[in-house]
């Protein structure tokens, strides 16, 4: 258990530096992020709206689960 949730947080770790040098690599992807984050909050709020907070969060674990458990990637 604690050997997945080291795994998970060196995981965002790796993916905040990596997306930061894209970024900075590539200033064009910029407005591509931007709408990106755009859709994943609508996304967030609509789910919010509809089911609550516990579930939405929920279901934001169970994604994680779904594709950290996934060892064909």
């Amino acid at each position: 258990m604690i050997r997945f949730f080291l795994a998970l947080i060196l995981g965002i770790f790796l993916f905040l530096i990596v997306g930061s040098l894209v970024l900075e690599e590539f200033p064009a992807t910029q407005p591509l992020w931007e709408e990106f984050k755009e859709q994943v909050v609508q996304l967030y709020n609509m789910s919010l709206v509809r089911y609550g907070a516990v579930t939405t969060f929920i279901i934001i674990i169970a994604i994680f689960v779904v594709f950290g458990s996934n060892r064909k990637l």
